[in-house]
């Protein structure tokens, strides 16, 4: 292994890309990518109430990447009673706030040093795995070595000097891209590049899969932030490193970013599924619900369990500010016709709502 990478600034030259060589995936990319969006517009549910519970799922599946242990149930569970103790948690927990943090910082700006800054620190606040230092690029030099026993190393990050001004590069470049590609494609493009300067000392992984839907919100390709891609790349995990790997060792750009739309699509087929099941399971659930309490509230209860499938009595009394007695009725009645389960505890019971589970897992 040699020393430090040298990083190529951006835009690529255009020699480097063949847009033939993925035009098809391009294509499905694409159309699906809108008809995913089109999906979530024509919910009847709104997606304030299911897209928090699908960006939890995500931050899992991008912290898994990590070696982050971690259940999707433990991850719903820990929403509502919080366990500050366990590191993996609060790891899952730490990615979802700094999407949403995210989310809101580019509401208001463009991408800036500072967007990755406040990013980096609320990954990493709390009792996580720290690194020397937070919420500023790094000073020394890092390695990426091999998920396993051998921990070889696989790639030597950019020398701590050349970061700024690779990074003030690459937002420049994410801000006003001069290149012709299309939004896809440059979100391709932007992950390897933000991955190969890898700026920070520990967190760069998440941040930069962070970065994909974001960079899409920005350029107006999503209108929520609703795109998960990292269960699909934590499933082809060995290719997407190995790949990653290749357009700085081979200057191989063409497979990385045909490999990325391919994951784009399988990905938007997937959730394009998922919100169709959701979709379906509230209509039934609903009409269920309206049927067994005949009150308005009971709709108020059966959003809320989209935002919470694993939830208590007080959680949804805060959420929907239905009274305790009203809501503990509500969710006998859930329990009686089998919508809902619960531990059975005499007193702070967990109602699982496992139809959406099912979904989600």
């Amino acid at each position: 292994m040699n020393g430090a990478y040298t990083a190529s600034f951006l835009p690529l030259d255009n020699n480097v890309v063949n847009q033939h060589f993925f035009f098809e995936e391009l294509i499905d990319a694409t159309a699906k990518l809108e008809v995913y969006k089109e999906k979530i517009k024509d919910s009847k549910l709104n997606s304030a109430w299911f897209m928090p519970t699908l960006q939890q799922k995500e931050a899992l599946a991008s912290s898994a990447l990590e070696s982050t242990q971690a259940t999707l149930d433990g991850v719903l569970i820990n929403q509502v009673v919080p366990n500050e103790k366990d590191k993996n948690l609060n790891e899952v927990n730490n990615y979802y706030i700094a999407t949403v943090k995210g989310y809101d910082y580019l509401r208001r700006h463009d991408f800036t040093d500072e967007f990755f800054f406040q990013m980096h620190a609320s990954l990493m606040q709390g009792n996580v795995r720290k690194p020397s230092l937070v919420g500023a690029y790094r000073k020394e030099q890092n390695y990426i070595g091999r998920n396993d026993a051998s921990h070889a190393i696989t790639f030597i990050p950019l020398k701590p000097s050349c970061i700024p001004e690779l990074m003030k590069n690459l937002i420049k470049y994410i801000n006003n891209s001069e290149d012709k590609f299309r939004p896809l494609v440059r979100t391709a493009i932007i992950h390897a590049q933000f991955e190969t300067i890898h700026p920070f000392m520990d967190g760069n992984g998440r941040i930069g899969r962070m970065l994909i839907p974001m960079y899409l919100f920005a350029q107006k390709q999503i209108d929520l932030p609703c795109f998960f891609i990292s269960e699909a790349l934590e499933r082809d995990k060995m290719r997407y490193y190995t790949l990653l790997n290749d357009t700085r060792n081979k200057g191989e750009w063409n497979e990385w970013i045909k490999f990325f739309l391919l994951t784009v699509e399988k990905q938007c087929d997937k959730y394009i599924q998922i919100i169709t099941d959701i979709n379906a399971l509230y209509e039934k659930h609903l009409d269920m619900a309206r049927g067994i309490a005949r009150s308005a509230s009971i709709v108020d209860v059966i959003n809320v369990l989209y935002q919470y499938p694993i939830t208590t009595a007080k959680q949804v009394s805060k959420e929907t500010e239905i009274p305790m007695t009203s809501i503990n009725r509500y969710l006998s009645m859930l329990v009686d016709n089998k919508i809902l389960y619960t531990d059975n505890k005499g007193r702070n019971r967990t109602y699982f709502y496992y139809d959406l589970l099912d979904i989600l897992r």
